[in-house]
């Protein structure tokens, strides 16, 4: 069985007293992202259909059988309800958000996210920017089936929802290339590293990476830190749950925790 041993109280203690906000930052870059891009609006529609799409999932007790093909959940079976699946999905709240600002704000022509889940995520991407191209993977055929029904019901037009697992889709399609990658799955720090390797071919200086759950286990945590110290990546930026990296080749290695 799994065992988590990060200390969240204490990470998150931490992370309160070294977070800044805009005017903390010297990064032009990064003042812009607190005093603009966290401060888009969501549309008033986004604001209903988010709402619609909640309550229907969050009351759903059907049941699906699933297959992990990553560390799996902490605390959840293989046979779970749709509304336990969502009651654990990040982007239910205000990280959901956070990916609806940054899309709309930077307005990405070609997004990926590695974990479809329920579609919440994907949802998010397409209503901030419903001419981008997007496409979804996520591993379990079942879940896959949900998230298209989701995004047929909500409208998402410009998403593509692919069944299959990350690494078998990345060496497949190594011409592709985004603007916007969101990493939402594996959950493992070691298989991050292995992707973000990958996703070499499929990004370029300025693709915004979104890695979901850096201190989820000690291994996420690890990998987080050994991200920040790489030389791959001039960019970082710590969220707390969410960290934000950029290879931004033309500016000066910098870390920034930021308050959100």
């Amino acid at each position: 069985m799994f065992i988590c041993t990060v200390n969240i109280l204490s990470e998150y203690i931490s992370y309160f007293f070294k977070a800044k906000g805009r005017h903390g930052t010297h990064s032009p870059f990064v003042y812009q992202f607190v005093s603009e891009c966290l401060k888009t609006n969501m549309d008033n529609n986004f604001v209903l259909e988010r709402k619609k799409l909640f309550n229907s999932l969050k009351n759903d007790k059907k049941t699906i059988e699933i297959t992990d093909f990553g560390a799996g959940s902490k605390r959840l079976g293989n046979i779970r309800s749709l509304k336990s699946i969502f009651k654990t999905n990040t982007s239910k709240g205000k990280y959901g958000v956070l990916l609806y600002k940054i899309t709309k704000f930077y307005k990405p022509k070609n997004i990926l996210e590695l974990g479809t889940s329920l579609g919440v995520g994907s949802f998010h991407f397409s209503k901030a920017k419903n001419d981008s191209k997007i496409i979804t993977l996520e591993g379990c055929s079942e879940i896959h089936n949900v998230a298209v029904k989701n995004l047929n019901n909500t409208n998402c037009k410009n998403v593509n929802c692919i069944n299959s697992t990350f690494k078998e889709y990345l060496i497949e399609n190594t011409d592709q290339k985004f603007d916007l990658i969101f990493i939402d799955g594996h959950h493992d720090g070691e298989a991050l590293l292995n992707y973000l390797d990958l996703l070499k071919e499929n990004s370029h200086n300025d693709t915004i990476f979104i890695l979901d759950d850096i201190r989820w286990s000690d291994s996420m945590l690890t990998a987080w830190n050994k991200i920040i110290q790489s030389t791959e990546y001039n960019l970082t930026m710590d969220l707390f749950r969410m960290g934000i990296i950029i290879q931004r080749k033309q500016q000066v290695k910098e870390h920034f925790i930021i308050r959100f």
